[in-house]
């Protein structure tokens, strides 16, 4: 037994740091969203002002992959998570020591370089390292990413009237994120499982593999749908998880926003972890997951109570978390090898939809109010169910 147990230590070890990686962008992007109607507060800023907060972060994670890429495909990913969790360090003691709105939002952006860095990075390594499983672990990365957004609204809410009030979020982010870099630096990058058959990965995965192998090259139109697919997913998501706080307190004189957002990332660990589980029907859980989710932003754009609200808000974010792991088995396949290549790719296009939706999303609630805001939300991930549509077909001509 404890041979065993060794064994599947030195299998998963690297498995584990990928996903805590993973599961700290995401208590890093759930935790800055509730945070930041308080960062708006001490910085004496508007919807418009925060928005522009927001969207300095994700202009940062756009940027970071089109700059580096590709170099983790060729100096190494090792280095690169090494490098990107310690300027997480450094990010994370620029905000907390941040007397103006400037300083903060210096650090931000250096805060979304690196989890940016680290996410496709990670995300690539995992592809790589464990080629047998991939497409089931892809779920389990998103399910992270995921619990990481639940557990820090939560954190949030524990922490801002103490004594570091928003601050303390950062603190904690930033402790982590050094022990990580430490971690990282003891952990050996090899691949851990040897590749099967066709037939035999084809039965693990529930999921095909690419006609030409993994050495053939990137397949361009179907990484660009993939592209616009997260695009749209992702400022979507952004222009709830931002707002969520604010629609709550101004719409129902609610100061449980935090909550709900909770809540939003909650419910899609399940999701993510059902498509991880169900890799095999991904041409039908991603059409369902952009279908569903257009649906209850319309719905919520309607709700007036706060019970009411936390519920809908639930299943807006299961049908919400079934797109990433969907979008992820499709980009292992038409990534040729090139997995971080790939990944960053797709890295830039949801920092893309993430600054542009946050940024203009401020600015549509000053004119529209925010239901009005969310009915353009709604029209906008209309878009993701005709290209998933687009992907499903083209994905079956591709792979065999």
């Amino acid at each position: 037994m404890n041979g065993r147990m060794i064994s599947w230590f030195k299998k998963n070890d690297l498995a584990a740091l990928l996903l805590i990686s993973i599961f700290m962008n995401g208590f890093e992007t759930g935790g800055y969203q509730a945070v930041l109607l308080s960062i708006g507060q001490t910085y004496q800023l508007d919807e418009r002002g925060q928005g522009i907060l927001a969207a300095v972060e994700l202009f940062a994670t756009m940027i970071a992959p089109i700059i580096f890429g590709t170099i983790a495909d060729k100096v190494g990913k090792r280095i690169m998570l090494i490098l990107s969790t310690l300027a997480r360090v450094i990010s994370g003691t620029v905000m907390f020591l941040a007397f103006n709105s400037i300083i903060f939002a210096v650090g931000i952006a250096l805060l979304g370089c690196a989890t940016s860095i680290i996410q496709y990075v990670a995300i690539a390594e995992m592809d790589d390292a464990y080629p047998v499983t991939r497409h089931h672990r892809m779920g389990f990365i998103a399910a992270t990413y995921a619990l990481g957004a639940v557990v820090a609204p939560l954190i949030v809410g524990a922490t801002i009237h103490g004594v570091f009030g928003w601050r303390a979020f950062f603190l904690v982010d930033c402790v982590i994120s050094a022990i990580m870099a430490f971690l990282l630096w003891k952990c050996c990058f090899a691949v851990r499982e040897e590749v099967l058959d066709d037939g035999m990965q084809e039965e693990l995965e529930g999921a095909t593999r690419p006609v030409h192998g993994e050495t053939s090259k990137i397949y361009y139109f179907g990484v660009a749908l993939l592209c616009i697919i997260m695009f749209v997913y992702v400022g979507v998501e952004n222009g709830v998880g931002f707002f969520l706080n604010g629609f709550m307190y101004s719409t129902m004189d609610s100061e449980k926003g935090y909550l709900a957002l909770s809540l939003f990332w909650f419910a899609m660990i399940p999701a993510r972890i059902l498509c991880g589980i169900f890799a095999r029907y991904r041409e039908a859980l991603l059409c369902l997951a952009s279908i569903g989710a257009t649906v209850f932003l319309l719905v919520l754009s309607m709700v007036q109570s706060e019970n009411v609200a936390f519920l809908v808000v639930f299943i807006l974010g299961f049908f919400c978390g079934a797109v990433y792991p969907n979008v992820l088995t499709y980009a292992a396949d038409f990534a040729g090898g090139r997995t971080a290549t790939v990944i960053a790719a797709i890295t830039v296009a949801t920092g893309v939809g993430g600054t542009l939706v946050s940024g203009v999303f401020g600015f549509l609630e000053n004119m529209l109010g925010y239901s009005a805001s969310f009915v353009v939300l709604m029209a906008f991930m209309a878009i993701d169910i005709v290209i998933s549509i687009w992907v499903v077909k083209i994905g079956r001509r591709v792979v065999q």
